[in-house]
């Protein structure tokens, strides 16, 4: 019985070796396949970047040309840490003919915002739903109030009463020395005012994706 027993003994220590090494080699299989599964999907999540990147310029080159105007494209490289102001940093300043005061669309067309302060390589943007941010805007034809930031809504004050003003009304602005309208948003709700001399209208903006990256600064 003892070699019999001594035989099994070692059979069973064979398999278990074998086991061992089958599951060890199954392990590495499995982390290499997880390995290459992850080097794809970064593979694939960067063709898809780039494409929208591509699109994204292509549109912007589009508007350019239809606008006939000049303009420069930057990167927003971050955003103020505040809770309660939107204002971003861009990579250009000066040094690309950046000044206070020009005006930030995305690849659509569409305000972004507007730079408030340039330094050599770096400019500030004052993005359109912070509460500082004020412009003279139009509602439809020629309803003209005052655009001002607000990071629950941003919204357009000095709408006469009497002002034909609708729900889904397009929100735009004209700058010096253009002929053509740069829009912002549409007319989202219609308040009366506490005092009763004007509306409160609030505004949907067009240019609302909060990892936006690629803007163009309108020269």
């Amino acid at each position: 019985m003892l070699p019999f027993r001594s035989f099994i003994a070692n059979l069973l220590v064979a398999f278990s070796s074998q086991r061992l090494i089958a599951t060890q080699n199954s392990s590495k299989t499995i982390e290499e396949l997880e390995k290459k599964n992850l080097i794809l999907s970064l593979a694939i999540k960067k063709s898809q970047t780039v494409a929208e990147e591509n699109e994204n310029l292509r549109k912007a080159l589009a508007f350019k040309e239809d606008k006939k105007i000049d303009i420069v494209g930057v990167e927003i490289a971050s955003f103020d840490p505040s809770a309660w102001r939107r204002l971003a940093i861009i990579n250009a300043g000066k040094d690309k003919g950046l000044r206070d005061g020009m005006f930030a669309v995305d690849s659509e067309g569409f305000l972004v915002g507007k730079i408030v302060e340039v330094k050599n390589n770096f400019a500030r943007l004052m993005l359109v739903d912070d509460p500082e941010f004020s412009l003279a805007v139009y509602i439809g034809k020629d309803a003209l109030g005052m655009l001002s930031g607000g990071l629950d809504a941003v919204k357009i004050q000095y709408i006469d009463m009497n002002d034909n003003v609708n729900l889904n009304d397009i929100v735009w602005f004209k700058m010096p020395l253009i002929s053509y309208p740069i829009y912002i948003g549409r007319v989202r709700k219609i308040n009366e005012n506490k005092n009763g001399l004007f509306l409160d209208v609030e505004v949907k903006l067009f240019s609302q994706n909060p990892l936006l990256k690629k803007i163009f600064i309108i020269k």
